[in-house]
């Protein structure tokens, strides 16, 4: 991993340290008002007559001030926890070790800043990310930075892991697009689509199937939503090896026509419950007349 994405994932870390750093101070703010009012309330008790104390009437109001207090301390623990998987692997990736962030800790809001100016992995042998680098390469730069500009777009319908991949493969054409001189676009304020509706998840699941029915293009592989479907079809051509041309032809064009409509029905198909990495992938290469 070179300086600058060292830098990059550093950045990112110390954001986030700071972010919380700022809740810790927050905290301890509230944490002493907390105490103060135990103080006050302690001090009451001290000097009504045990007769006229209205106990059972404070009792709820401390539960709910020790129960905000131990929630707070709970959410600042499990902050600071993903904050230490990250220092690891930025350690790791300093000492030549990269790997992606588990998708618990690069979907946390504390990490999106890192999350949209990552650098590209150019190593990876996932089938996303193996495939878009290999489509993106014979992509023209117009059509990248227009595919860039779709990736870049929050989706109604992400996952934690699809949000994840979206930006991972982002970054992969954003460095193609600069790596042939030209300037990428912005990336996006946030990572979160900000209308997660029906009607926005229906519209964006009708787009996905259209854009699957339409065939293999540069932007099939270019979307994240779409990488189960593709895994679940790169796997039917491997099992589907020795199989009569015609046979093997038939089967694959209902697996398509199938995928298509679970895809508009708002399923995200996937071939294990999330992305495959098999050591033992053969890849398939752009072929415009496959059916897909």
């Amino acid at each position: 991993m070179s300086t600058d994405q060292v830098s990059v994932a550093l950045a990112g870390v110390l954001d986030a340290l700071t972010l919380v750093q700022e809740q810790l101070d927050a905290l301890t703010e509230s944490g002493q008002r907390i105490e103060a009012t135990h103080r006050e309330i302690i001090h009451r008790l001290d000097t009504i007559d045990a007769s006229q104390a209205a106990v059972a009437d404070l009792t709820p109001v401390l539960e709910m001030i020790l129960g905000r207090s131990i929630d707070d301390r709970a959410i600042m623990t499990t902050q600071l926890g993903t904050i230490a998987v990250a220092v690891g692997f930025a350690h790791s990736a300093a000492n030549g070790n990269p790997a992606p962030l588990p998708v618990a800790v690069a979907s946390n809001p504390l990490f999106e800043r890192f999350v949209l100016a990552q650098p590209a992995d150019l190593s990876s042998n996932e089938r996303a990310l193996a495939d878009w680098r290999k489509a993106a390469s014979a992509t023209s730069t117009a059509e990248l930075i227009a595919l860039l500009n779709w990736q870049y777009l929050p989706s109604a319908t992400d996952t934690p892991e699809t949000r994840v991949l979206r930006y991972r493969l982002a970054a992969l054409t954003r460095a193609e697009i600069k790596g042939r001189g030209a300037a990428p676009p912005a990336p996006p304020s946030t990572t979160v689509a900000g209308d997660r509706t029906a009607s926005a998840c229906m519209i964006r699941s009708h787009e996905l199937a259209e854009l699957w029915r339409a065939g293999e293009s540069a932007a099939l592989f270019a979307d994240p939503e779409l990488a189960g479907s593709l895994d679940l079809f790169a796997q039917a051509e491997r099992r589907g090896e020795g199989f009569a041309d015609d046979l093997l032809s038939t089967g694959l064009a209902d697996l398509h026509r199938m995928l298509g409509d679970r895809l508009a029905a708002g399923e995200r198909p996937s071939a294990a419950e999330g992305h495959t990495q098999n050591d033992d992938y053969r890849e398939v290469g752009m072929q415009p007349d496959r059916h897909r």
